[in-house]
């Protein structure tokens, strides 16, 4: 897919689980950005090769990778909804809009109801259309 933004031409690429070898080097460190005590960078290439997770990039008209999101599909008896599960980038002003379409257009064709995303309270202020359905809860034991 080409997303056109700000007169700036950028390709949507998605990755199948056999070539998450041939493109890791690439993107380990922006996947590492998103690092936390519950996922981080090796978790997330472990569950990319197993097909858990799947793999998007956005490159810009010479092919660097600008942004890197990684997605699952969660299941509930009614609905299947398409999971952000981490988002790192640069320049993220100038593709998220489209970028986050592109996302909606291909959890539609896979036939998901919803796109969730769980992250800080600042992505409400880049995310308009989504509304806040929930709050997490989380106790250490």
């Amino acid at each position: 897919m080409v997303l056109h933004s700000k007169g700036l031409i950028y390709d949507f690429y998605l990755y199948g689980k056999d070539e998450i070898d041939n493109i890791w080097e690439s993107i380990e460190d922006q996947v590492g950005r998103t690092d936390d005590e519950f996922l981080n960078k090796d978790d997330i290439k472990k569950y990319l090769k197993e097909g858990y997770y799947l793999l998007c990039t956005i490159n810009d008209k010479t092919n660097n990778i600008v942004a890197v999101i990684t997605i699952e599909f969660a299941y509930y008896p009614s609905h299947k909804m398409c999971r952000i599960v981490t988002i790192s980038g640069k320049d993220m002003d100038k593709w998220i809009d489209k970028g986050i379409a592109l996302l909606e257009e291909f959890a539609i064709k896979h036939e998901c109801t919803h796109i969730d995303m769980c992250g800080r309270r600042g992505w409400k202020k880049i995310l308009k259309d989504y509304k806040e359905d929930c709050i997490l809860l989380r106790k250490r034991l």
